[in-house]
């Protein structure tokens, strides 16, 4: 029985490549793998071989509300997107939305900032460090699953979630274990992977505990840059220079320009693209917005897959992953 899908096998690599970028899927390796891997990624829960329809994530009637999470301790930023709940997250072949309807549907900006989690979690607002948060042995910053546990319930239950609309997704940006290759680990590093680790523990027992219902999903950084500015983050530190201007860059003009995102809350976005988009802090709050946009045009162009077939491929060759210019 023929599958939905079976035409990626007439393409090319680059094509296959081309498609995955858009996905948000892994994009390297031979046709098979890369085969495997949009399918799963557009399919997840259809078997192979069959051409049953995938079951249809929770509806959310009052609209889907993104949130999206740079990483970090000093400098975590978050990017609050909502969309309509007639954008959907389902199939074609359950709820139908034509390219041009899911492009006319843009999503906003609810809230945009980046905070210290260490003075957030101790002070329960956005101030200074204080004395009272450093280890007065060592003259730093307490480094334990305890102190990090109280980070991740407190940036969660008095900065996250009481946002609205209740956040539906939460993607968060998927952490390293070493920077740029190296073979040294360094203690930042570990600090913000056990931050990273404490918010799925958290998040996961709010869940299963019944005080938040949503999704959990985690980005990879590199597919976020090769979506939005094309090739791989550079290794070399003026490389990542670059591809961070880049990014920058990238964030001021779709916010500029309004055509892919909307901004709610003008004044205060406005501030952020004005005196502190100059600053070098910006990079985290245009990291989150990209992540959380990209996310979307993800989900969107897995659709496009689904609806147009061979055709999708006029779509997403040669734009940099459906990067429209």
């Amino acid at each position: 029985m023929a599958s939905r899908l079976d035409w990626l096998r007439t393409c090319k690599l680059k094509q296959l490549e081309a498609i995955a970028r858009a996905t948000g899927t892994n994009s390297s390796g031979t046709k098979p793998i890369l085969i495997s891997n949009i399918r799963e990624a557009i399919l997840p829960n259809l078997p192979k071989n069959s051409t049953a329809s995938t079951k249809p994530p929770k509806k959310h009637n009052h609209g889907y509300s993104i949130l999206s999470i740079d990483m970090g301790i000093r400098n975590l930023a978050y990017c609050h997107l909502s969309l309509p709940s007639t954008w959907g997250l389902t199939l074609p072949s359950q709820e139908p939305l034509t390219t041009t309807t899911s492009r006319k549907i843009t999503p906003k900006i609810k809230h945009w900032a980046r905070i210290d989690v260490s003075k957030s979690s101790n002070n329960g607002r956005h101030s200074s460090t204080s004395s009272a948060t450093l280890d007065q042995k060592t003259k730093k910053e307490p480094f334990d699953p305890s102190t990090y546990a109280s980070h991740a319930h407190s940036l969660l239950t008095r900065t996250l979630l009481p946002l609205a609309p209740t956040p539906t997704h939460i993607l968060i940006e998927r952490q390293r274990f070493r920077s740029t290759g190296g073979s040294a680990v360094q203690e930042w590093t570990l600090r913000v992977n056990m931050l990273e680790a404490m918010l799925y523990a958290a998040l996961h027992t709010l869940r299963a505990s019944g005080a938040w219902q949503g999704a959990v999903l985690p980005v990879e950084p590199g597919k976020v840059a090769r979506f939005w500015v094309g090739g791989e983050e550079g290794r070399g530190k003026g490389k990542r220079e670059k591809t961070k201007r880049r990014k920058m860059a990238v964030a001021r003009e779709l916010v500029g320009r309004g055509a892919e995102v909307e901004v709610e809350e003008g004044e205060a976005v406005r501030e952020i693209m004005g005196e502190k988009g100059k600053g070098a802090k910006f990079d985290d709050l245009a990291d989150s917005l990209l992540q959380g946009l990209a996310w979307v045009r993800w989900e969107e162009n897995k659709r496009l897959v689904l609806e147009k077939g061979l055709d999708v491929l006029g779509e997403f060759e040669g734009k940099g992953g459906g990067v429209e210019g």
